[in-house]
């Protein structure tokens, strides 16, 4: 007999455990969790100095509401206003389950949660545990999922196909990576919870466990939206990790090291004096994320790292040496009435780090890199894709029965506050949980049978190495956007697909590299479909015919959608107000 479960999860994160937890508490027990790697992931293995959770304020003495967060979310563009407004509205219940479940989120003697800003923007919302945030959440999140609530799960499982009956989606198949076996899981629900196609960047901060499966969804006929608006930020790269926050505010400095040993105080050339260089250092502590509009302030340094890197140089962090000019009563009043007030005025900067963040220099120490005595090597890389799968209101898809939560879905526009990733992770579980609960169940449906057989002949060898695709795909589609290098990229991808399936060096493989090429052709699509006419804006530059083309700021009204290739525009909706009695709740039958 079939075993038909009512709700299928694919994924081992934070989002993941939340939405088995959510559907838990909706009294909806007959679940499964599927996964190719459960210590593997973004929110397991991924953080900064002090990794952001971004929610309502809560610390008892600022101003705050659902609709004026929803708003401050908002007004960056390019996102849907009722999103916004889900998310903030149901933030403080996410928030204070986790709070419950054990994450030591800090509180004042009052038993308020105190704040700090975050990047893009200028509130007090944001808290942290420290580097490890979304690693203990997913941990607690877990210990309740497997060992309260006993919900079973299956590792080592790649999914390779979401199952339909006709436009629903009824399960999916997997390739089990142990025994090179493929298996069928049935449900009334799927919910996909695999994170961004991590896999499209070289420069990338995502663990290298991290993939994501944008490409299998598209084959099911999902639509993308806001696919091109990607958040790059400075990271390491030696080991992962984004080197935003403390990392900068304690101003270190910035070197470059060519073939020969030489070494480069490169950044001072990209600023007029050495306070403003300075200054703009601590800045990208909370402007982090690489800006268009900042593009000519402190996201000049982002441009100047990945110039020294585009002339065969390697880029470090020195926090063992000041920059070359520092002088601490010259840096503006911002950033010295910050620095004064946290009594971080140690003469270099891991003196001052280790003030002001000792967590911080632990996290590489962890990986036996100390930054006390060695350089830290940098790029800028891939973050954040706000954009993603198309969802509605529930995180249901096109494809019905099929949701999309976390950073795989489309929610974000060109900024979001750093912090609301994580936010979203348990509101999207507690939405989708909520609308599989109040929907009919249809228990029948036609058990599709996947096709295997095609791949019965497979030639397993040495294969093709598709690398250096990721490799193109941070040279002209990163941060700074080529046309006529995404248009040829764009072409060679095609025809790498048309090949298909070519030799490779094992099955699971094969469906990596696949997924990979259709996430990448969806993403060069989208940019060539939308940013010559769009322009250059949140996180990205976009240069045509060597020249960088502005902003039309009309199209920041608009949700940008791709379909088969296709892009479009679609009107956001605004953040929703309501002047309802209480009453018509109160009798709510």
């Amino acid at each position: 007999m079939i075993k038909i479960y009512d709700a299928i999860i694919i994924g081992s994160g934070a989002a993941a455990y939340g939405a088995a937890d959510w559907l838990f508490k909706e009294n909806i027990t007959d679940i499964a969790i599927i996964t190719e790697n459960r210590l593997g992931g973004t929110s397991r293995n991924t953080g900064s100095d002090k990794q952001t959770y971004y929610k309502l304020s809560m610390d008892g003495f600022v101003p705050d509401s659902p609709y004026k967060m929803a708003c401050d979310i908002f007004e960056a563009g390019c996102c849907d206003g009722e999103k916004m407004y889900l998310q903030a509205v149901n933030s403080t219940r996410c928030f204070l389950r986790l709070c419950d479940y054990g994450v030591d989120f800090p509180r004042d003697k009052f038993g308020g949660f105190p704040g700090y800003k975050t990047d893009h923007d200028n509130t007090v919302r944001a808290t942290s545990i420290g580097p490890l945030t979304s690693k203990v959440m997913t941990e607690k999140l877990e210990n309740v999922v497997l060992e309260k609530n006993r919900t079973p799960i299956f590792d080592n499982r790649q999914v390779v196909e979401i199952l339909k009956d006709g436009k629903k989606a009824v399960g999916v198949a997997v390739l089990n990576t142990e025994t090179e076996a493929f298996e069928c899981f049935y449900a009334k629900n799927v919910i996909c919870a695999t994170g961004a196609p991590a896999c499209v960047y070289k420069n990338s901060v995502y663990p290298e466990s991290q993939h994501g499966m944008t490409g299998i969804l598209l084959e099911a006929g999902v639509r993308l939206c806001n696919f091109s608006q990607w958040q790059y930020g400075m990271a390491s790269v030696d080991f992962r990790w984004n080197v935003s926050g403390s990392f900068m505010q304690v101003i270190p400095r910035f070197v470059s090291i060519d073939g020969s040993g030489n070494e480069f105080d490169f950044l001072n050339d990209s600023f007029e004096t050495a306070e403003e260089m300075c200054s703009n250092i601590f800045l990208k502590g909370y402007q982090w994320p690489f800006s268009f509009e900042r593009a000519e302030k402190s996201s000049r340094i982002d441009i100047a790292v990945h110039n020294e890197i585009q002339k065969g140089r390697k880029v470090y962090l020195d926090y063992t040496k000041n920059p070359k000019g520092f002088c601490f009563d010259r840096l503006d009043e911002e950033a010295k009435h910050y620095l004064e007030k946290n009594n971080v005025t140690g003469n270099t900067p891991i003196e001052r780090l280790e003030k002001l963040n000792p967590k911080a220099i632990e996290v590489y120490l962890n990986q036996n890199i100390d930054i006390s005595k060695e350089k830290l090597r940098i790029a800028v890389c891939a973050q954040h894709n706000n954009g993603g799968v198309y969802t509605d209101n529930n995180c249901e898809t096109d494809v019905k029965g099929l949701y999309v939560i976390g950073e795989a879905a489309g929610t974000f526009g060109l900024a979001r506050p750093g912090g609301t990733a994580l936010n979203d992770t348990q509101v999207g579980g507690l939405l989708c949980a909520r609308h599989i609960k109040e929907k009919t169940q249809i228990h029948d449906f036609n058990i599709p049978c996947a096709d295997f057989d095609k791949y019965k002949e497979f030639v397993i060898d040495s294969g093709v190495d598709y690398s250096e695709i990721k490799t193109k795909m941070s040279a002209c589609a990163a941060f700074l956007r080529n046309h006529e290098g995404c248009a040829a990229l764009l072409e060679e991808i095609d025809r790498l697909l048309t090949a298909y399936p070519l030799k490779h060096k094992s099955l699971s493989d094969y469906f990596y590299d696949k997924d990979m090429l259709l996430s990448a052709k969806a993403l060069l699509e989208t940019i060539i479909g939308e940013m010559p006419l769009a322009g250059s804006r949140g996180g990205a530059v976009f240069i045509k015919n060597g020249q960088t083309v502005k902003e039309n700021p009309t199209y920041r009204k608009y949700l940008t959608l791709t379909e088969n290739g296709a892009v479009s525009f679609v009107e956001a909706k605004p953040v929703p107000q309501t002047d309802e009695p209480f009453e018509k709740y109160l009798n709510r039958t």
